[in-house]
């Protein structure tokens, strides 16, 4: 199951869908073409061409791999980085934004030349380190962690100060209508929209 929209929160949009290299599908591309090539020279000199059926077990293997590198999923929203995988059942890892405390990446020569490395999450909690690993273009899912990081903990800030500033707001509505300056209707509508800030 891909990610979908069902899986967001409400009022939650995402932001970035990244999935592992292709190159982790290397190695099963290269044992399915070796087994191919062993299998399809010994069914030709031997003649026994039911040898060819022997290429089935490479064959699911790959499919396997590859199903496996499709339902891998690293998502980022506007509140979480999530981690999810799984063909037949599915798992999935869940970090808020305000528990990350790092993110670091790493590329060696090899992946700077492919454009693939490893992302990882330090956050608050008892799982510690979270690692992303043969991701396909790291160093853009990292910094758009950062930048969502830094988004999520201003609109936070502004969010906390809106709401330590509402009940002096009421008051200042209630003189307004004490002194006749707005009317109980008008009060009445701008503290619902006040409270419903909160």
């Amino acid at each position: 199951m891909s990610f979908t929209k069902e899986q967001l929160l409400p009022g939650e949009s995402l932001i970035f869908l990244a999935r592992q290299h292709p190159l982790v599908l290397f190695r099963p591309i290269l044992v399915n073409l070796i087994v191919l090539v062993l299998v399809a020279a010994v069914s030709l000199y031997s003649h026994i061409y039911w040898f060819l059926a022997l290429y089935l077990a490479p064959l699911a293997y790959l499919l396997g791999k590859f199903l496996a590198w499709r339902r891998r999923e690293y998502i980022l929203t506007d509140r979480r980085v999530v981690k999810q995988e799984g063909v037949f059942s599915i798992s999935s890892f869940d970090a808020p934004l305000d528990k990350i405390n790092n993110v670091f990446h790493q590329q060696g020569f090899l992946g700077r030349l492919f454009r693939y490395g490893r992302v990882g999450l330090e956050t608050a909690s008892e799982q510690g380190t979270t690692i992303f690993d043969f991701l396909s273009r790291p160093l853009d899912f990292k910094n758009c962690i950062v930048r969502q990081i830094e988004l999520y903990r201003s609109d936070s800030g502004s969010a906390g100060a809106l709401r330590t500033s509402i009940p002096q707001l009421l008051e200042e509505l209630a003189s307004l209508r004490d002194r006749q300056i707005i009317s109980e209707a008008e009060f009445q509508e701008k503290k619902k929209a006040l409270l419903g800030k909160i």
